[in-house]
């Protein structure tokens, strides 16, 4: 990736906005009416705490480390009965708003596990262990539901059932087929009866991978080492199965699977699998040497990470706003930063905040969620997304601004 450099006067206006955008970060925390305790929005276009945006508390707590810390345990206060976790607890609920419920289950979305966030910012607070405990007891019960209602085909992954289950809204991956948005009466249980189904899902069984190498950690945190050795062998099994049965050794990519077999659309899926550290260094070098180095290939393009490589046929040329079909995500750039230190990558890193920072400067510091992966022009939304301002603080702060 190319490296951006910046003026005297735009590393000016960075140190002058940074304080701004911290707050701004900051502002986005609100109080919600059925919860106690104040939580992290995504942003004004979002209201609500998602799932899928744990790995945004990591970051806010370094400013607000007990608002992070209840925007995890929100989710395990309203985890289901039968230990099914929330999707999304909104912000507003009842008469004209779209949720109508104090927490929704409609599909997974989940990226970044619950455990391993939870583990992250407990390490980063120095959080008592026995804080720990309830995380734990609520994610034994989550791993449970989903191998009884996400694993039809009883391969050891995890299934897609619905386009948002991944959080791939707009992106043919999860769509061809006539895959619905949310599951089949807003039930994550619930999966379609389409012929596709059901497929076995590369991002999700990675989170799942994750979960399990974190529940290892917390499980010998909390005395239980007979407990952790087994989720170090349940993580190790899933691991295997992702090789096994996901891996196309001669695309050197990873690919859903379904009754017809691999399902052949390259995305930014193929991310996750490094977010949760499910590959070797080796196998991680093969494919990211391969398909993101490349300039103006695949997920190398003017602004990176684009949801979907530019090469593959399946890319939404039309860029439209809100399309993990093509536009760099501002939550793939904001997760990079929790593994390409990891994979030996730190360059590639600086190279990608900095073209993300050059890209606010350009945009007039417009915060929106994502960028048109040629031209850098930013859509989907009405700003102040919680990621992209993390992203802006996080780059100058890592390129020396701050």
């Amino acid at each position: 990736m190319r490296h951006e450099t910046f003026t005297k006067d735009e590393i000016a206006l960075v140190k002058a906005k940074l304080p701004e955008v911290i707050q701004l970060f900051k502002d986005n925390v609100r109080k919600f009416s059925q919860y106690d305790k104040p939580l992290l929005l995504v942003g004004p276009q979002y209201p609500g705490i998602w799932l899928e945006h744990n790995q945004d508390n990591i970051f806010l707590a370094d400013y607000l480390p007990e608002d992070a810390w209840s925007s995890q345990t929100v989710f395990i206060d309203f985890q289901r009965e039968d230990g099914l976790i929330p999707f999304v607890i909104p912000y507003k609920t009842g008469e004209g708003t779209f949720f109508k419920s104090d927490a929704c289950f409609w599909q997974i979305q989940s990226v970044y596990p619950l455990s391993q966030c939870a583990l992250d910012i407990a390490t980063k607070t120095n959080r008592p262990v026995q804080d720990l405990e309830p995380i734990y007891n609520a994610v034994v019960k989550y791993d449970a539901w989903l191998m009884k209602y996400r694993n039809v085909a009883k391969t050891g992954l995890v299934e897609m059932f619905c386009e948002y289950d991944t959080g791939h809204d707009n992106d043919p991956r999860v769509t061809d087929g006539g895959i619905p948005h949310s599951c089949p009466g807003n039930d994550a249980a619930n999966m379609p009866d389409l012929p596709c189904m059901p497929i076995q899902s590369v991002d999700l069984s990675a989170m799942l991978y994750g979960s399990r190498v974190a529940m290892a950690k917390i499980a010998k945190l909390l005395g239980k080492h007979d407990e952790a050795k087994k989720w170090e062998q349940a993580a190790k099994d899933i691991q295997a199965k992702i090789n096994e049965l996901l891996y196309d050794p001669e695309d050197n990519f990873y690919y859903d699977l379904s009754p017809q077999g691999l399902r052949k659309y390259k995305t930014e899926h193929i991310t996750r699998l490094f977010l949760n550290k499910v590959l070797t260094q080796e196998r991680f070098d093969s494919i990211y040497d391969q398909y993101f180095t490349v300039p103006s290939k695949h997920f190398n393009p003017n602004y990176p990470i684009p949801a979907v490589s530019v090469n593959d046929p399946h890319f939404v040329k039309e860029c439209p706003h809100n399309s993990w079909g093509s536009n760099s995500q501002a939550n793939t750039a904001l997760r990079a930063i929790l593994w390409m230190d990891h994979y030996k990558r730190p360059g590639d890193l600086d190279a990608l905040l900095s073209i993300w920072l050059k890209a606010f400067i350009k945009n007039n510091f417009n915060f929106a969620q994502e960028l048109h992966p040629h031209l850098g022009t930013p859509g989907g939304g009405l700003g102040n997304y919680s990621p992209s301002l993390i992203i802006f603080i996080e780059a100058a702060k890592r390129l020396g601004f701050a």
